[in-house]
């Protein structure tokens, strides 16, 4: 069977990436650098603004890929390789149906997060993902760059909230996605991980065949479609099992780390036949 050669390796980080207790595994750096040594780049891929992700990679974010807001920004290597600008009267738009819709509403600019001073009680959560939040009186009044605008759904209904509102308001005209149960991430059209993993892919000079992305969830879909080696986790939403090639281990149990370290024992050469199908 013909063998292809894997050049970048693109994850998600909830779910996915990251174990039970929200942390990256233990031997996770090790292991990138590693397959760095073999010409195996890795790059993190999230709903997360790129300077939550810098956070939480201090020691690395100078030598791995960052793919922030959904596929919004991409950093390489320190370096901003791609920015997506929303027009503010669009995010003002959303806002304030947000807001009608009694949602939480957040604007994930290009150096904060803006939430609207009401919703400062859920402050604990917001900052799991934004590392800096402003609050503020009225989003409607913001004029600031932004890349993506997220909703926060506090009971868990993110699925009922696009179905009855945010994708049939916006799906036409935006890139919508359920993030988990608690999100629904809204982007410019276009804007989606998959988009962002295929740009990051010709910066580096790979094809689809040299790609392989992990990820649980709808916002991962585009990501997990365009690799050739798209693994969806089998803790992961499974109705994406119909459109993804391959299963990988749970996230409680390092399945990320797993499928990495059996790229690297075979030199970055892998195919199909190596993995689990997902259907």
């Amino acid at each position: 069977m013909e063998r292809d050669r894997i050049g970048l390796i693109a994850s998600d980080m909830d779910y996915t990436l990251l174990d039970e207790n929200g942390r990256l595994p233990s031997g996770f750096a090790e292991l990138v650098q590693a397959l760095e040594e073999e010409g195996i780049y890795f790059a993190a891929a999230s709903g997360r603004p790129l300077y939550t992700l810098e956070a939480m990679f201090p020691g690395l974010r100078d030598r791995i890929a960052l793919i922030g807001d959904n596929g919004g920004a991409i950093r390489w290597r320190g370096r901003d390789i791609y920015q997506s600008r929303m027009p503010t009267a669009d995010y003002r738009e959303m806002a304030a149906a947000t807001r009608e819709a009694g949602d939480v509403g957040v604007l994930c600019g290009l150096d904060s997060a803006y939430v609207e001073r009401q919703y400062e009680r859920y402050a604990r959560v917001l900052a799991q993902f934004y590392t800096r939040v402003t609050y503020v009186d009225d989003l409607t009044a913001l004029d600031v760059p932004a890349d993506k605008y997220t909703v926060y759904l506090p009971r868990g209904d993110a699925q009922a909230a696009y179905d009855k509102r945010y994708g049939k308001w916006y799906a036409g005209r935006f890139s919508v996605a359920v993030a988990g149960a608690n999100w629904v991430d809204i982007m410019n059209r276009g804007v989606d991980k998959g988009a962002a993993l295929r740009a990051l892919g010709r910066s580096l000079g790979l094809q689809n065949a040299n790609l392989m992305a992990f990820g649980d969830t709808y916002n991962d879909a585009e990501m997990l479609c365009c690799a050739k080696y798209g693994f969806l986790m089998t803790n992961g939403s499974r109705d994406l099992r119909a459109r993804v090639a391959f299963l990988a281990p749970p996230h409680w149990d390092q399945g990320v780390l797993q499928i990495m370290r059996q790229v690297l024992a075979q030199g970055g050469w892998v195919s199909p036949g190596d993995f689990t199908p997902a259907h």
